[in-house]
């Protein structure tokens, strides 16, 4: 609304900054791009004529962002009366501009961080009085991208500011060969009063977008009004959703000013929203939902929501919760229940193609900082069934910290987690992972420190355990995360469904280092450890028996990709390699050490030592290879003549 007011102020004063020039060109045109244009916003005025008459036009607007042009406008024509400016008055008859084009969303503005207080909300006070009779577009063209199809319209609107008074009144209509569709809205307020008036109806024909988007059940049609009036301090609005003639969803909403400033907010909706899911869906929702909500917002900016209820037949929702102005909780208590007594189990409406059942889940968690700086948590479930995976019962504890210190809040907590009775469905993947899984996560925050960490992730099960840290840095810095992962196999012959051949032995893997998703950037070193480690070819087999490693750094960065060191040892050989990968050239080098090749089998023997590069340049490629073998044996026959 405040863009809107500064153009339409430029394009109504620029008579007067016109006064001293005979050509609307040059001077009115750079006036208009300065003025409305401003950060990541580049506007464009092209054939502005008229200024001097009562009549100005022009024949295209265009505002782009980095990426490009995302809106335009063809064909402006300004109808106004100058006279009216000696009194103060901007009074308009027609604002008429033939096309608006809305190719995509503009890219979002970068602005400040919102201070926490509460401000009173309030209309403009310009110096002028504004009156639009008639503001029109004769086309809109919203781009795919918007709202997932193209479609086009038609606007016509009155509109009207004077004195801290406001009013609106418009009518959307879509135009194209898509289902009907309608929006029409009558608004009015006076700062003075703090009175409003609002009148909002939304209807679609079926298969409209609103229908689409939401994935409603055979698209239905749709008509949404919210009504109310009265003071800010003192309002109420009622709210009705129906689908195909059908109430679906009827309430209120609630605006009460208390004597020192602060503003409560109450939602009460209900109705039966089955409809609007997948029939297989009627059975979790039942015949009716319900939502309560109750908020206080101070002038502070401390937000208070003492009530919070969700119903259903197979969910309860009972909640409440206190913000403070740094944005952390003083307090929360959240707790629920699913699941349909009488009944095994209930299909959750999570949508996708793999339906998602349990028998039962508990939630609860809580925390108050006036009683203490702990919070705690627990979720149980019961009962889970998919297409790809069941579980009898599943526990996650968690308990923790949440201090307000003199250097930054600081929270952090640990959660154990516990799954009993897991069966996959896949069977390669059932016998890797095994049916008792369990582990916790231990993870901390500092407010204006460097991020989220897992100081320690553990996951433990049949024969294998996972330990790992990370860090998480945030947008400025590339969402850079570093950590490490070590983990554990004591049995690898479980893995061999999933390698697709015959494993056996144990292996372990260490990696640390860092990685900028944003850029594909990454550092990173490790090793990985083998103990008569088989893979069902023999002579791999008796290279591999015993002890072997594998230690490797490795970086890519803007100027290319690095391989730092590659030492690998097992049995008598021995394998070096480094180099670099880029566009500009590479290069790689290495050497090989096989002291003694009858490790490999009876057909083997001697050894090999070798020096081996490879280089690119431009387009040319060199590989090179230089060593000798004293009675090299192989195990390949003899030629013959």
């Amino acid at each position: 609304m405040r863009r809107f007011f500064i153009t339409f102020l430029c394009l109504c004063f620029l008579p007067f900054a016109a006064m001293a020039q005979e050509d609307d060109r040059g001077f009115l045109t750079e006036f208009l791009e300065e003025n409305l244009s401003g950060a990541g916003r580049k506007v464009v005025v092209t054939g502005f004529t008229g200024a001097l008459s009562s009549q100005a036009q022009i024949e295209q607007l265009t505002i782009a962002d980095d990426d490009g042009i995302w809106l335009t406008l063809n064909n402006i024509v300004l109808d106004w009366s100058r006279a009216s400016l000696l009194r103060g008055v901007v009074s308009v008859t027609e604002l008429v501009a033939d096309e608006i084009i809305v190719a995509r969303k503009p890219l979002p503005a970068v602005d400040a961080t919102p201070a926490p207080e509460a401000k009173e909300f309030s209309l403009p006070d310009l110096p002028v009085a504004i009156t639009v009779k008639k503001l029109e577009a004769k086309r809109i063209a919203l781009g795919e991208s918007l709202l997932g199809e193209a479609l086009e319209g038609s606007l016509l609107a009155a509109l009207s500011l004077d004195d801290g008074e406001g009013s609106a009144d418009l009518q959307i209509l879509r135009t194209d060969d898509g289902p009907d569709g309608r929006v029409n809205l009558k608004a009015d307020y006076a700062n003075e009063s703090g009175n409003l008036a609002l009148d909002l109806e939304v209807v679609e024909a079926a298969g409209g977008i609103a229908s689409t988007l939401l994935g409603l059940p055979g698209t239905p049609s749709v008509a949404l009004t919210v009504a109310g009036s009265g003071p800010l301090d003192a309002f109420a609005a009622d709210l009705e959703l129906r689908t195909d003639g059908e109430d679906r969803l009827v309430g209120k909403v609630t605006l009460q000013g208390q004597e020192d400033g602060a503003q409560r907010l109450g939602v009460d909706f209900a109705g039966d929203v089955a409809p609007l899911f997948l029939p297989q869906y009627a059975e979790f929702f039942g015949p009716e939902i319900s939502l309560q909500a109750e908020a206080l917002r101070q002038m502070s900016g401390e937000i208070d929501l003492s009530q919070l209820s969700l119903q259903a037949r197979a969910i309860s929702l009972e909640g409440s919760a206190s913000i403070a102005t740094d944005g952390l909780p003083q307090r929360f208590s959240l707790t629920g229940q699913l699941g349909l007594p009488g009944a095994d189990s209930v299909l959750l409406p999570l949508g996708g193609e793999v339906e998602t059942r349990v028998s039962s889940a508990d939630l609860a968690v809580a925390f108050d900082a006036a009683q203490s700086d702990g919070w705690t948590a627990e979720v149980t479930l019961e009962g889970l069934t998919r297409d790809d995976v069941t579980l009898d019962s599943a526990k996650i504890t968690g308990a923790g910290r949440i201090d307000r210190g003199t250097e930054g809040a600081i929270v952090n907590g640990v959660l154990k987690f516990d799954a009993e009775n897991v069966d996959l469905t896949d069977p390669a993947l059932a016998v890797a992972v095994g049916q008792d899984l369990r582990g916790q996560v231990a993870f901390d925050w500092q407010q204006g420190g460097l991020g989220l960490r897992i100081s320690q992730l553990e996951l433990t099960g049949d024969g294998y355990d996972i330990l790992a840290s990370a860090r998480f840095s945030d947008l400025a810095a590339g969402f850079r995360t570093s950590g490490k992962v070590e983990a554990r196999y004591g049995d690898l012959s479980r893995l061999s469904a999933l390698a697709g051949r015959p494993l056996g032995g144990a292996g372990a893997l260490r990696v640390s280092g860092q990685i900028i998703p944003l850029g594909g950037q990454f550092d990173a070193e490790g090793s990985v450890m083998g103990t008569d480690i088989s893979v069902g070819i023999a002579e791999v087999d008796n290279l591999l028996a015993g002890q072997s490693t594998i230690d490797f750094a490795a970086g890519r960065s803007t100027k290319g990709t690095f391989l730092r060191k590659l030492d690998v040892t097992a049995g008598t050989l021995g394998l070096t390699a480094s180099g670099k990968l880029a566009s500009d050239g590479s290069d790689i080098s290495g050497k090989l050490r096989f002291s003694d090749l009858s490790v490999l089998g009876t057909k083997y023997g001697g050894s090999l030592i070798a020096d081996a590069g490879f280089t690119v340049r431009l387009t040319k490629a060199v590989l090179r290879l230089r060593g000798r073998g004293p009675t090299l044996k192989s195990g390949r026959p003899k030629l013959t003549r």
